[in-house]
């Protein structure tokens, strides 16, 4: 069978790179930002090293807790039931929270103005101002998420009475570049999708709950927490030693988990 990615470990690493060094250059690159406005503060007679430290322990701990927070946000809200600008926006907010304290300890501990701190209340809306700057780099840059608009899964045609509805690689939301086909069976590896189609196979990053959801009008069901398979591209089933497994057209052995035992059998797979 031809493939898209030939190691499914290798292609999994190349995305988490890929994605690992777009946050690398954003910390870089906002902590220089940050460190060039404080110009006037060092001509004031502000540390120079102080202000330096201060600012990339800030932006580096924004940043690792920004991408927790962001994806929280859009696991917690559900992606597919808020237009991206808002999840956007409550990342941020929420976000500022813990942030606040945060940056005002590492104010009093590396910088010590002579002034004291500003009321945490303007702290607080300074530190949304800046995370909104984040959380639009991290959505539209690095992550790629959509903003405008939801992440709604791609409308299929109606199912016809006498002739199931294929499950293709066009109806998910996000798929492998240059993948085509129709799709035999979807398999987790770590955070990542890797989409078995009869045309090859290719990894995305895309969540298996919401390729579920994409593939609801197909005929086929999630057989694990880490396993889609297509009613059409299951050739047999085994159960050894109590435990049931389905085996693929293509000869792959896909586990059935315990909780879907009880789906699978009421739709007749065995």
């Amino acid at each position: 069978m031809n493939r898209t990615d030939p190691s499914p470990r290798s292609g999994a690493q190349r995305i988490l790179a890929s994605v690992s060094l777009r946050y690398l250059i954003a910390i870089l690159s906002t902590a220089a930002f940050m460190v060039w406005q404080a110009g006037d503060a060092v001509r004031a007679g502000e540390d120079l090293r102080g202000l330096t430290l201060f600012w990339t322990a800030s932006v580096t701990l924004g940043w690792l807790q920004m991408i927790l927070i962001a994806r929280g946000v859009r696991a917690s809200f559900g992606a597919g039931n808020w237009p991206g600008w808002a999840l956007l926006l409550a990342s941020a907010f929420l976000g500022a929270v813990p942030l606040t304290f945060q940056v005002r300890w590492l104010m009093e501990t590396i910088v010590a103005p002579e002034a004291g701190l500003p009321a945490p209340w303007v702290t607080y809306l300074n530190v949304v101002v800046i995370n909104t700057v984040f959380s639009v780099i991290q959505y539209v840059l690095i992550e790629r998420w959509p903003v405008l608009g939801t992440a709604q899964p791609s409308a299929a045609p109606d199912p016809s009475p006498t002739m199931p509805t294929l499950p293709t690689v066009g109806m998910l939301r996000r798929r492998p570049d240059g993948l085509t086909g129709v799709i035999r069976y979807l398999q987790m590896e770590d955070h990542y999708l890797r989409v078995h189609t009869d045309a090859g196979d290719g990894l995305v990053l895309h969540r298996m709950s919401d390729a579920v959801e994409d593939l609801a009008g197909c005929e086929g069901l999630q057989v694990h927490r880490s396993w889609w398979v297509s009613r059409a591209a299951v050739a047999d089933t085994l159960l050894e030693n109590r435990k049931r497994s389905l085996v693929a057209t293509d000869g792959t052995v896909i586990p059935v988990g315990r909780s879907f035992e009880k789906t699978l059998r009421a739709a007749g797979w065995f």
